[in-house]
């Protein structure tokens, strides 16, 4: 490294020092200059276009979603106080607190109403679960039979929808596809109408392997009647023994069938629709089974009390 020894020059070369001063004035001159440059691109840099407050509420409205027009309201209202003479400070504070008290309680609001409508979901689940394999408990002749032709399901009732004692599992299906076509707020995607042609072609199957059941059930149970020409060399206490061996089969079938029901409504509300749309399905599947019973019951009514025309006050007899 090379020190550079600076020395003053001598008054007994004055041509010397002079070059020396110059050379030192020219550096210290274009010090100044530097210096000035600083200055100036500092001072030009604190001269830029300034963004108000304003501005920064505005972008910052945008890149939420949310409106500027009610910042600017609140800035409006918060100008007016200042205007009275109010605490600037005080009042942004108190603006500012009021909004988040309220859009708070809002916010737990929503979650309340969300959480409530979980739990009326899984309620209405955890019934049609019980109402459903409660076909597994009972294998009595007696059971079996009301759970195919339940006695208090009026007639046009079982008519229109039963399928082995209940709804057919593809026909709840159904009810998706016509209540997307009728409410515009139950919407399905794209691929939750994928997921449902899936799931109605697997569900159709299953139950043409039901029906296969049954109907194999029922031709064996013709057999074994106690009038029946094969059982003639039975007496009566075997026949009866047969038919309820074939009643223990048609149980079995049954609980599949429940099961299925069951299966399918469990797909609907936890997998296939969200929350809202659950809820939907649920209110609309209730009342659709409510309107086809109402229906049934007035045409039961109706068979066993017609109604007599009554004569007018006016007539003779």
């Amino acid at each position: 490294m090379f020190v550079v020894e600076e020395t003053t020059p001598s008054l007994d070369h004055p041509r010397r020092w002079g070059r020396n001063q110059c050379w030192r004035n020219t550096k210290m001159a274009r010090a100044m200059e530097a210096a000035r440059f600083d200055d100036n691109g500092l001072e030009e840099h604190n001269n830029e276009e300034s963004v108000s407050w304003d501005d920064l509420e505005r972008d910052a409205a945008s890149k939420a979603g949310g409106s500027s027009e009610r910042l600017q309201a609140s800035r409006s209202h918060l100008n007016d106080s200042f205007r009275k003479g109010d605490e600037p400070s005080g009042d942004l504070y108190e603006l500012w607190r009021q909004e988040q008290n309220s859009i708070a309680a809002r916010l737990d609001k929503e979650l309340k109403s969300r959480w409530e409508l979980d739990e009326l979901i899984e309620e209405q689940l955890s019934r049609y679960q019980s109402h459903y394999y409660k076909a597994m408990v009972s294998t009595s002749l007696k059971d079996v039979s009301n759970f195919l032709m339940p006695q208090w399901v009026p007639p046009h009732e079982l008519a229109a929808v039963s399928w082995l004692g209940d709804w057919r599992p593809t026909s709840i299906l159904d009810i998706l596809r016509v209540q997307a076509a009728h409410n515009p707020s139950f919407s399905l995607s794209e691929s939750c109408e994928r997921v449902l042609s899936q799931l109605v072609r697997e569900i159709r199957i299953e139950e043409a392997v039901i029906d296969e059941e049954y109907a194999e059930i029922q031709a064996t149970c013709v057999l074994h009647l106690p009038f029946s020409p094969l059982c003639n060399g039975q007496s009566h206490e075997e026949a009866l023994s047969s038919v309820q061996e074939l009643f223990g089969n048609i149980h079995k079938v049954v609980s599949k069938a429940q099961r299925l029901r069951y299966k399918v409504l469990e797909l609907v509300m936890k997998k296939l629709l969200n929350q809202t749309d659950t809820a939907e399905f649920v209110v609309a599947f209730a009342g659709i089974q409510d309107a086809i019973h109402q229906f049934g019951e007035q045409k039961k009514l109706k068979k066993h009390y017609p109604a007599v025309p009554l004569k007018g006050s006016g007539s003779s007899s």
